[in-house]
């Protein structure tokens, strides 16, 4: 590995209050069908159908922005690759969400909300959402490509961490060409 690239796990306190407003209300929501559709007596099917989705709805919100968190890390791979790891925390379990090589980071830019809405990506590009918090006021979306993959990945961060990432690219980006022209 680089000596300039140094490994590091970069954790961002998600901002849980944002997704408790919408988790309640969707529940709040499924109850009230699901009371409806013992009520009522047309459609009570199709009520109870809503109430399920609304209710699968509101355990997938839960699951993604209230008990999870992510983690950013750069480590070493093999042939001395380095590569930047995301990796969902949920209570004590850690699962391996996506890997990035360093040297394929093209761009990190900094977006607001509005901004990340207008954006448009390509077909064919892999987009990711690996930000902890619902609906965040500001992201970092990491561009990336390899000889067969394109990456949109969105993360929260600061303008260090950004920085940090872009500077590493470029080592990286020397240390590909290095290992490349050993291999030839």
């Amino acid at each position: 590995m680089n000596e300039k690239i140094i490994p590091f796990n970069y954790r961002r306190l998600a901002d849980k209050r944002r997704a408790f407003p919408v988790f309640f209300a969707l529940v709040g929501i499924s109850v009230v069908l699901v009371i409806a559709s013992m009520i009522t007596p047309k459609y009570p099917g199709v009520i109870s159908l809503v109430s399920i989705c609304t209710l699968t709805a509101s355990v997938l919100i839960y699951i993604r922005y209230v008990v999870s968190d992510y983690t950013y890390s750069v480590s070493e791979g093999e042939n001395h690759r380095s590569f930047l790891i995301f990796t969902k925390l949920v209570g004590k379990r850690q699962s391996m969400m996506g890997c990035v090589p360093l040297h394929a980071i093209k761009s990190v830019e900094k977006f607001t909300k509005a901004e990340l809405k207008k954006q448009k990506v390509e077909k064919g590009v892999h987009k990711y959402n690996f930000a902890p918090t619902f609906s965040p006021d500001e992201v970092y979306v990491i561009k990336a490509e390899t000889s067969s993959m394109k990456y949109y990945v969105i993360i929260e961060g600061t303008e260090d961490l950004a920085s940090r990432l872009l500077e590493y690219s470029r080592y990286a980006l020397l240390d590909e060409a290095q290992f490349r022209e050993n291999e030839e």
